[in-house]
Parts: C-alpha cells; sequence; structure tokens
C-alpha cells in the first residue's frame, strides 16, 4: 500500500510540475504562427528593431531634407498595439541627441517610419529605434549612420543693364552680375524673364543661359513689340542640386522703333544693304514736309566722324556728290527701303520733291517702294550713307537710322508737327 501512495503522489507531482511550466512559460513566435493560443496575461519579449532606410553610410544632399527613417518592425511575442522610439544623434554614444521621436505607431507591411525635422546641413548622424509593446521596453537596436551634405545657397543676380527705365532697341541685350553663393555649387544658370505685366502672369521671352565671366548676358532671338514698356528680372539655378536663387529685382525698360538692316529688304534698283558699313555719322534732324503745295523738301542733316569723299556724278567732274538720302517703309509686317537722293556738297543737306504722293523723281524704286505713299503720322525711317546706287560707290559708310511720323502740312494729324525732330 505504502508503494502504491507513493507512485500516485509521485505521478501527481509530475503533473502538476508540468501544469506550472505550462503556464508560466512565454508562448514562442513559433507557436503563435502556427495558430496556439496567447494568454494575455503573459509578459511580452520584443526584440530589437531593424534599421532598413537611409542605408547605413548614406550621404545625403542638404536639399533632399527631410530625411525619413525606416526600420523593419520588431519581432513582439504578444502582437498587436506596438509603438516605436526613434532617437538621432551626433555621437555614437547617442549623447547629444539631435531628435528623438516617441509613440510612432507600428507601420503597415512589416515597416515603422518617421519624417525627420529637418538637420543642420553638413553633419553626420547616428540613428537606432527600439519598440514597446505590452508594457516591455525593448532594447535599441544596431545604430545606422547618414551625413548630410553641406549648405548651397544661392543670391540674386544684380541687374546691370539695361538701365531701369532705359530706352532700348526691340533685341535688347540683358545683362547681371553673377550670383554670389556659399557651398559647393555646381554649374549656374540663369533664367531671364520678361513680362509686359509687373506680376510676370504672363512671359513674352524666357531664356536659360550658362553662365558667364562675372556678369552674365542674354539676347532675346526675336523681336519685342516696339513702344512698349517691359519687365524683367533673372533667377540663378545651380544646375547640380536644383538650388534656386531668389529672383532679382525687377526691372524695366521701353522698347523703342528699330530697323535691323539686315532684315531690310532693299526696294531700289541695284542698291547695296549698308547693313555691315561702318556708322561715321550721326543725324542731328529730320525736316520734311510732304503736301504738294510744297517743294517737298527733304532735309536731313549729319555730322561725320571722319571725312566721306566727294565723287563725280556718273563720271561728271562739275558735280560732285557725297551721299545719299535713304527711306525705309514698315509695308506689311516688313521694312523696305533704299536709297533715296544724292547731296551735293556745295548745297547743303536738303533734297526737293519728296511730296507724300512722289517720293523722289528718279523711277529706279521697285515694288513695293514704288508704289508707296506715306500716311501723315506714318513711323518712316531716314539714313544717309556715301553714294550708294548702283556705279556710284565710294567708301561704303553710312549714318544711324532715325525712325519719326511723317508729315505733311496738308492733312497734318493734329500734333504731328511736334513729334519731327
Amino acid at each position: 500500500m505504502r508503494s502504491l501512495r507513493y507512485g500516485l503522489v509521485a505521478s501527481l507531482a509530475v503533473l502538476l510540475v508540468a501544469a506550472a511550466c505550462s503556464k508560466s512559460g512565454p508562448a514562442s513566435p513559433s507557436s503563435s504562427a502556427v495558430g496556439a493560443p496567447v494568454d494575455a496575461t503573459l509578459t511580452p519579449s520584443v526584440a530589437a528593431p531593424r534599421p532598413v532606410a537611409p542605408a547605413n553610410g548614406a550621404q545625403i544632399a542638404n536639399l533632399a531634407q527631410p530625411v525619413t527613417l525606416v526600420a523593419q518592425n520588431a519581432l513582439v511575442t504578444q502582437p498587436g498595439g506596438a509603438t516605436y522610439s526613434f532617437e538621432v544623434a551626433t555621437d555614437a554614444a547617442f549623447g547629444s541627441k539631435a531628435q528623438t521621436k516617441d509613440g510612432i505607431s507600428e507601420g503597415s507591411g512589416g515597416q515603422t517610419s518617421i519624417k525627420l525635422d529637418a538637420l543642420p546641413a553638413g553633419k553626420e548622424y547616428y540613428w537606432h529605434v527600439r519598440a514597446t509593446a505590452g508594457g516591455t521596453i525593448g532594447v535599441f537596436g544596431a545604430a545606422f549612420t547618414f551625413t548630410i551634405g553641406p549648405a548651397i545657397a544661392v543670391s540674386a543676380p544684380v541687374p546691370v543693364t539695361p538701365a531701369n527705365g532705359a530706352k532700348v532697341a526691340d533685341r535688347p541685350t540683358l545683362t547681371v552680375t553673377n550670383a554670389a553663393r556659399v557651398g559647393p555649387v555646381g554649374a549656374i544658370s540663369y533664367r531671364f524673364e520678361i513680362s509686359a505685366t509687373s506680376t510676370f502672369s504672363l512671359l513674352t521671352v524666357t531664356g536659360t543661359v550658362a553662365e558667364g565671366s562675372g556678369q552674365t548676358s542674354f539676347t532675346p532671338s526675336v523681336s519685342l513689340a516696339g513702344t512698349t514698356t517691359y519687365y524683367w528680372r533673372v533667377t540663378a539655378i545651380d544646375q547640380a542640386s536644383g538650388t534656386s536663387s531668389p529672383a532679382s529685382a525687377t526691372q524695366t525698360f521701353t522698347t523703342t522703333v528699330t530697323i535691323d538692316l539686315h532684315s531690310v529688304i532693299i526696294s531700289y534698283v541695284g542698291a547695296p544693304n549698308p547693313a555691315d558699313w561702318p556708322v561715321t555719322a550721326t543725324i542731328g534732324a529730320v525736316e520734311q514736309d510732304g503736301s504738294s503745295a510744297t517743294p517737298g523738301n527733304m532735309c536731313i542733316s549729319f555730322a561725320t566722324t571722319v571725312e566721306w569723299p566727294n565723287i563725280p556724278f556718273f563720271g561728271d567732274p562739275d558735280v560732285p556728290v557725297w551721299a545719299n538720302q535713304w527711306y525705309f517703309a514698315n509695308i506689311g509686317g516688313k521694312w523696305y527701303g533704299g536709297p533715296g537722293e544724292y547731296l551735293r556738297a556745295d548745297r547743303g543737306f536738303c533734297k526737293s520733291g519728296q511730296h507724300t504722293n512722289e517720293i523722289g523723281p528718279d523711277g529706279g524704286w521697285i515694288s513695293p517702294m514704288r508704289e508707296w505713299a506715306p500716311k501723315p503720322g506714318e513711323l518712316v525711317g531716314f539714313m544717309m550713307s556715301t553714294p550708294a546706287r548702283s556705279g556710284m560707290r565710294s567708301t561704303d559708310q553710312r549714318s544711324n537710322i532715325v525712325i519719326q511720323p511723317w508729315f505733311d502740312s496738308s492733312v497734318a494729324l493734329a500734333g504731328a508737327r511736334a513729334n519731327r525732330r
């Protein structure tokens, strides 16, 4: 009997021990993975999360901030409700913390992330993360490092020309002093903007050019509208980082009507195009009256910086000539022109017979100048040159071009005379 009782007691003891072990031992992740029940009263185990991104030792441009830290979710024996703490420091011992992000809810898809606030540039940082679940605070995992690159800054360019409020040609060259910069800036380009509105809500012309030496310039490839006020500004851009400067101070200019001789259609038989002739004379005034009741004088006074020689008029030494008057007309949106009357050196700056409906008595004009009759107030171009008709050329020099309204006292527009130079 005693032997039987001892055996029963021993068996009971084994069962109790087994039950006790079952009660107090934690459930393993593998047991929960196959559907074994988890006792919520047990203290969970929390493994350290693993850093994922940025990769260890990553180099991050300052402009790429803010940095997002990503960690692999921790293994927790009691799933659900885990939160994460991220620490960023400037030393490996995490004695000088730059940022701490606590209470971050566990993310889906097996990873948890947090976006940092902007960090000071030009530094190396250490980061690690830990998880908390069911009152159990886990340990920090391995530390990763990343480096924020140096700060890059580009200042606004400074406008140089045209001066604010200047009157310019229809294709002005805009120039700025190059932008100051801080940090490892790469190649700088400059974006020029021209607009008819001060808000730049509608851009008329834009152009981006590479940085020049000390100054950078841009010339529009299309002509701007004449007698129009435009606004312009410039932004400097570091191509490598994408860093842009503030826009320069806004400047204005007003276009005047100009004539590009390279695009003028010469409308006089045998006449050359003087586009590339040196400008050695300046027109002082243009006085004309196209009324048929007058002699139709065309007077273009000018001064030369070098002597223009006299040449015989078609071989006649008794008729020395030294210059030609030129007309330019805008017909159908294109400029046409040619040399009109000759000037004799001994007879001043005027030639008669230049009436509105009879520009010149000679028959050398071709269409459409041959049929052209300028309207009072119409803008007409005037120029002087050395003799410039077929068989009558000397040193191929010219003056500037003056553009002003055509005047005809018989049908003059109000104020037209006041516009005469």
